[in-house]
């Protein structure tokens, strides 16, 4: 859905900035990294999915790729199905912000930010227009309702290769230790998002917010995570997380030594 698709009561608000509450009910750096326009942009999409499990919409941004907005309730392994959904849509992630709106009237939102283009590499440079957006959505409608079969990943997703340069896996102390982050460096491949995010989700670990940039063909990931249950990642279960973490990014490479200090 894109935001000229969305329902008037959605656009009633200013285009320059959005009502003080949402801003409010999103985490700092979320405000730190968006401006007025951008928050009134997702604060419409977030408004257009009511009753609906997911709203999809694009808006405009200065970097690179076309920028869309992803909302749904906030659940364990959501990153994950939106990834599934992205590399079954063909589109593949340079850029990726994600964050949780806490909400007093109904359960929290996820708010995800992904500037995207279109996979493969010979498409990169054609426009991503409403078709993407809606097949992107109703793609994503289906993984979260169970109606789509997630082994089609598998065909739509290019093979993985052996990666040519150092991956580096490593955990960073929470300032107050109730979580911890995990940041992960490595070469840039389509479909990586979705492996690392799977992860984390077949470990039990919570996404509590997360970055991903993408530079030449590098890529560097940032998942602040906690157990299911809240509680903080313990030294030993880091570094089952760090083995998962690299033999997700290659097989090939979680065989071999790399740098993953704790």
């Amino acid at each position: 859905m894109l935001e000229s698709d969305l329902p008037r009561r959605a656009l009633r608000m200013p285009t320059n900035a959005p009502p003080p509450e949402f801003a409010s009910s999103m985490p700092e750096s979320y405000r730190k990294n968006f401006d007025g326009r951008a928050m009134a942009a997702h604060f419409a999409i977030a408004e257009a999915r009511g009753d609906e499990l997911v709203s999809v919409g694009s808006f405009p941004s200065s970097r690179p790729g076309t920028a869309l907005c992803v909302v749904a309730e906030d659940r364990p392994g959501l990153l994950a199905t939106i990834s599934a959904s992205l590399v079954l849509s063909r589109l593949d992630v340079i850029e990726a912000e994600a964050y949780t709106r806490r909400r007093s009237d109904t359960a929290d939102e996820a708010v995800d930010i992904f500037w995207v283009r279109q996979d493969p590499s010979d498409l990169r440079s054609e426009p991503i227009g409403p078709e993407h957006v809606a097949q992107l959505k109703s793609t994503l409608a289906g993984l979260l309702e169970g109606k789509l079969d997630r082994s089609r990943i598998g065909d739509a997703r290019p093979t993985p290769t052996p990666s040519a340069v150092e991956t580096v896996v490593r955990f960073i102390e929470g300032s107050d230790g109730s979580f911890a982050t995990l940041e992960v460096e490595t070469g840039d491949r389509s479909g990586l998002l979705l492996a690392l995010s799977q992860a984390l989700f077949n470990q039990r670990v919570q996404i509590i917010a997360s970055q991903v940039k993408t530079t030449g063909t590098r890529v560097y990931d940032r998942f602040s995570i906690v157990e299911f249950d809240g509680s903080p990642i313990s030294p030993t279960r880091r570094l089952e997380i760090q083995v998962a973490v690299l033999s997700a990014v290659d097989p090939i490479v979680g065989q071999r030594p790399s740098h993953a200090p704790a």
